[in-house]
């Protein structure tokens, strides 16, 4: 049973006098409730400047208690940080680069606000609301003020939390999840950029060594994410069978981790890319770089950002992501007339669902000449069924003529 005490206070040793408790020697000292309990056959108690405050907590206690959602002192004082490392070693499968991006998160966004706080004080409100408010000084220029997070940094800052809360909740520090699915922002749709034929020929041109530009070319060709073109190796090339085996990713560091969904995947590659990639394979190593720098090394992000602005500043395309040339791949491939289970194989989609959100607007093209299409299709079936009328015709006046005869000669 919970009770409440007054620290303040001492029974009067004078069992005749009115007043049954009289100061003692904390008179004044601190706060002066107390509400003691017991956990796990332990005595655990916890003090309150006032006396109500003390009464509804000792009530609490008791009804948690009786029906099982009681949250012990120990667990009530966890915070957010002391969550932290558990929840990151349930993401060990995780690639490298997921990892790196769940620990920048913390680090820079997750921790400053929330780690020292208790996961019982963290209520949804104050969550939603600070999630519109992340900011990031990544690419912006010095003296410029910070720009806002991205949608798609700032749902994954919504969904680290849900998750860091639904792990609070499985070990006890708190009795149900605050934050709901609703509550973690949308990504906003990006508008994806498609590279016209003379823009790409101008970024191949703009390369400034064979080493850039045959990523270039493998990139555009492929659609393959960055990393997974950096982590070719010679072994990957089956000139035979026109195919690059997708096996491994590079991060921005160079460090090499496994592709994204973990799903292995051969790509096609024809041309003049195979031909390149062919003639840069030809009496190297298998273990080495098939699409290396120029020193022969694994691509970093820091040695090709350089290159990459250079590229965009000589074409004047403006600002482009090297990850787009993927979407690039993607609209020549389906122009090309590639289905929607080939660009998903191609492109190492989890789902050819995936695929068609994300370029099922490309297919729509079609649309265009659907109805031309049609009329050519119904045309050629009247052509093919009045083909069948005639020759039937011609059958069967055939066959009379051949009747004809047979009674001509018997007679």
């Amino acid at each position: 049973m919970a009770h409440v005490r007054d620290l303040w206070t001492k029974p009067n040793p004078d069992k005749a006098a009115r007043k049954k408790r009289i100061p003692n020697a904390r008179w004044g000292v601190g706060k002066r409730w107390q509400v003691r309990w017991e956990e796990n056959g332990e005595p655990v108690s916890q003090v309150f400047e006032y006396e109500d405050a003390a009464i509804d907590f000792c009530a609490r206690v008791e009804v948690g208690q009786a029906d099982g959602t009681w949250i012990t002192k120990a667990k009530a004082e966890l915070t957010l940080e002391d969550i932290w490392e558990p929840w990151l070693a349930t993401k060990s499968k995780a690639s490298a680069k997921t990892r790196n991006d769940y620990v920048s998160l913390w680090n820079v966004h997750i921790q400053p606000v929330w780690g020292a706080m208790r996961c019982g004080d963290i209520h949804r409100p104050a969550v939603t609301a600070w999630l519109p408010t992340l900011t990031t000084m990544k690419g912006v220029k010095d003296g410029d003020p910070p720009r806002p997070l991205g949608s798609s940094q700032v749902r994954k800052a919504g969904q680290m939390m849900k998750s860091l809360l639904d792990m609070a909740d499985e070990l006890g520090a708190i009795n149900k999840n605050p934050l709901k699915s609703g509550d973690v922002p949308r990504q906003a749709k990006a508008e994806r950029r498609y590279l016209k034929v003379w823009e790409i020929d101008a970024i191949l041109k703009a390369a400034p060594t064979d080493a850039a530009r045959l990523l270039l070319r493998v990139l555009l060709m492929t659609g393959l994410r960055p990393g997974e073109a950096k982590g070719l190796k010679v072994r990957d090339l089956d000139v035979q069978r026109g195919r690059l085996a997708i096996r491994r990713d590079v991060d921005d560091l160079g460090r090499v981790g496994d592709v994204k969904t973990y799903k292995h995947r051969d790509v096609p590659i024809g041309g003049q890319v195979l031909e390149l990639l062919a003639t840069a394979a030809n009496g190297r190593d298998d273990d080495a770089w098939l699409v290396p720098d120029e020193h022969g090394a694994v691509w970093t992000t820091a040695r090709w950002r350089t290159i990459w602005a250079t590229i965009l500043i000589h074409t004047g395309i403006g600002d482009l992501d090297t990850y787009e040339l993927r979407h690039t791949a993607a609209s020549l491939a389906i122009a090309a007339g590639a289905d929607v289970k080939t660009v998903q194989l191609m492109l190492g989609h989890s789902s050819a669902t995936t695929t068609l959100d994300v370029y099922g607007h490309l297919w729509e093209e079609g649309l265009d000449s659907l109805p031309g299409a049609m009329d050519a299709l119904m045309e050629r079936e009247r052509e093919r069924l009045a083909a069948e009328a005639e020759s039937r015709e011609m059958s069967e006046a055939e066959r009379r003529r051949a009747r004809f005869k047979v009674v001509s000669s018997a007679n």
